[in-house]
């Protein structure tokens, strides 16, 4: 290796040594440092243009030569150049390849890493037939990427300048910096030759590209081929899709042209992968034949590749022609150039989940494969595409019903076929979707006691689980469930809208109470539930002494509960459990406490030895058994060992005797 010596003496050692004087300059000498070649003799590849080491074949003005930044990935090497963008949208490096035949080694690709995100457009001039360009898509980030510009089907020919302009048509403060390597140009290999067309597949960006995507009027295809920037998961394919949305046009769409009737007489669903920055619905939909189907499905993941699919099974023998895609349907909230990466758009076979799934008649309906009771009379209730998917209720499927606000009793009548057992699962629950908030009731009737219970929609536009406790029903014979929507008020409108899903009876914790614990095997995600499962002692044995439980209801059966009695005095009191060892929180980091308070005050839980972590909860309720669950998701393998519990956390309004019940500590999965 070439290499050139500096050194530094510093003042002390010019005195130690030679005697200099401290006023004397400091002497500099060549330090070790390394040359891009080694190989003076390297023969050169007219083909490569630079790899800014032995092949630096063609001199780059406005490009200099650096040590490279990340030697990592795609490109390990030593040295790079490196590309200072001016201001200028147009700005750019000129390449003078001179002779190079493109028709044989029309490929030109290098390596570029940045972190700017925007187009680099490429364009072959020097000759007297007009320019050429062509664009891709850099994205900006610690990794370097290959981008590749295919010239063989150009079919004038003379040219011998390449211009690369860096983020071509933006104008910048002039400091952009741009890491280039290995440009070169190599003939192109076809992938896709011997493949053989499947016209399931509409377009996967590789060797299935068999239908225009866009306007079949348009000149050219609204969806641009680049180089998947996010490689892994679900799709790795090089090439993806790139489509630009006007996110301020509600229904601007992706329109595909079969030119025939699609046959879905056995693929009748349609998939497709997206890769989006937003959690935003897509429609898609089949028109241009006898009946027009449109489905809905959510992206609910974003910067990472998922796969939505749309059941066309409806649409079998439709004769539609036409696939159109909405993305962020209906919405206006985006901008004029939102960006969606698509790949892999095909149609499969529809498998249906339901095959073989047992009834199962604690449900009522989850407009799925457990449709057990008809809700209302036909046509009351409607199967739609989830409008809101989220973390409560993930369905595609759910029932949309219709009711009279202006009625005050309008009712959702279901009949059950007769008494209705509730001897196990007395506790009703719905999940409901609603634009507004409104009272529920649900009654129960036709045996010898009608109990009805009232509760009240208090989410707006999203999902959200409501219960009814029907323990006091139990044995009274009881065959008709109703719901009343708006319950008693009549402002609303004729038309209100609610959404309804996994309408079930269960046991909302009405568990059998154990009389004895022989033989029940340690479930070390439960903390204590001062029965049989006590598998952490409290530090303090005596700070939560099992006692009789003073308020056996359905919310909690058990015989046996904790009395803790709190000094509310101090402000952080605290009951403590140590492990002895780091939590588990990969699956079960769901912390889960039953509390039973004759006062309103918080709760603080705390998860510490490690990387501390506290999260509060509020008691509301007062008198009643209430589940609270504190989500410790986030701490997953923080090494924390011990979990401390402060109820009326940082406040001083009690007594030295507060007096809180407690059951049923345990971790669970989210």
């Amino acid at each position: 290796m070439k290499s050139l010596l500096r050194l530094k003496y510093v003042c002390l050692g010019l005195i130690l040594f030679f005697g200099a004087s401290c006023t004397e300059e400091l002497q500099e000498f060549d330090l070790l440092v390394t040359v891009p070649c080694e190989d003076p003799d390297t023969t050169v590849d007219p083909l490569i243009v630079s790899d800014f080491e032995c092949q630096d074949n063609v001199n780059i003005e406005g490009v200099e030569v650096v040590r490279n930044p990340t030697e990592t990935g795609i490109n390990t090497s030593t040295f790079v150049g490196v590309y200072t963008d001016q201001a200028s949208p147009t700005d750019g490096i000129t390449i003078n390849f001179g002779t190079i035949n493109l028709e044989e080694n029309g490929l030109f690709k290098f390596k570029v890493l940045t972190n700017i995100t925007g187009d680099i457009l490429a364009r072959l001039q020097g000759s007297a037939n007009a320019p050429v360009e062509m664009r891709v898509t850099v994205f900006g980030g610690d990794n370097w990427q290959q981008l590749e510009f295919d010239f063989s089907e150009v079919e004038a020919s003379g040219y011998s300048q390449l211009v690369l302009v860096f983020n071509e048509g933006i104008e910048t403060v002039g400091d952009d910096l741009y890491y280039i390597d290995d440009l070169l140009f190599e003939a192109p290999i076809d992938p896709c030759e011997g493949v053989t067309t499947d016209l399931s597949v509409v377009n996967d960006f590789d060797c299935q590209q068999n239908y225009f995507l866009g306007d079949p009027e348009a000149a050219e295809d609204a969806v641009t081929l680049i180089d998947n920037p996010n490689p892994g998961g679900i799709n790795t394919s090089a090439t993806v899709g790139q489509y630009i949305d006007n996110g301020l046009e509600p229904f601007d769409n992706l329109l595909i042209d079969f030119g025939e009737p699609i046959d879905l007489s056995t693929n009748a669903q349609f998939n497709i992968k997206v890769y989006a920055n937003a959690q935003v619905p897509v429609i898609a939909k089949l028109e241009g034949g006898t009946m027009a189907v449109e489905k809905t499905a959510q992206i609910q993941q974003t910067n990472t590749w998922v796969e939505l699919s749309f059941n066309f099974t409806e649409a079998q023998g439709a004769e539609n022609t036409r696939l159109v895609l909405f993305f962020n349907a209906g919405g206006t909230d985006g901008t004029e150039n939102d960006v969606y990466l698509i790949d892999d758009l095909r149609f499969v076979p529809f498998v249906d989940d339901c095959e073989g799934v047992e009834p199962d008649l604690t449900i009522i309906s989850d407009f799925d494969c457990q449709q057990n009771y008809a809700v209302g009379a036909p046509g009351v209730v409607n199967l739609v595409d989830n409008p809101n998917p989220d973390a409560v209720n993930m369905s595609s499927g759910v029932g949309s019903y219709v009711d009279n606000g202006t009625e005050p009793f309008d009712a959702l009548i279901i009949d059950l076929g007769g008494p209705f057992d509730l001897s196990e699962n007395p506790v009703l629950s719905i999940d409901v979707l609603s634009s507004r908030q409104a009272p529920l009731l649900a009654k129960l009737e036709g045996g010898s006691m009608p109990v009805e219970i009232q509760a009240n929609i208090d989410v707006v536009n999203g999902w959200s689980t409501y219960t009814f406790d029907f323990s006091q029903a139990i044995g009274q014979g009881n065959t008709t469930l109703v719901f009343f929507f708006n319950a008693g008020q009549d402002d609303g409108t004729t038309e209100d809208i609610y959404y309804l899903d996994n309408i079930r009876f269960e046991s909302g914790g009405c568990s059998e109470i154990v009389e004895n614990c022989d033989g029940v095997e340690p479930m070390l995600n439960i903390i204590n539930d001062f029965d049989c499962q006590i598998n952490f002692p409290f530090v303090d044995p005596a700070s939560a002494p099992v006692v009789q439980n003073p308020n056996v209801s359905c919310a909690n059966r058990s015989s046996n509960v904790g009395a803790y009695t709190d000094n509310g005095t101090d402000p952080f009191n605290a009951l403590i459990v140590n492990f002895g060892q780091e939590i588990d929180l990969s699956v079960n980091n769901q912390l889960k406490i039953k509390v039973l308070s004759s006062m309103a005050a918080p709760i603080l839980a705390k998860l510490e030895g490690g990387t501390a972590i506290e999260i509060f909860q509020d008691i509301t309720e007062v008198g009643e058994w209430v589940e609270y669950t504190f989500d410790f998701s986030s701490a997953a393998g923080d090494g924390n060992t011990t979990l401390v519990l402060f109820f009326n956390a940082g406040e001083t309004n009690g007594t030295p005797t507060d007096l809180y019940y407690i059951d049923d500590l345990k971790f669970e999965p989210m």
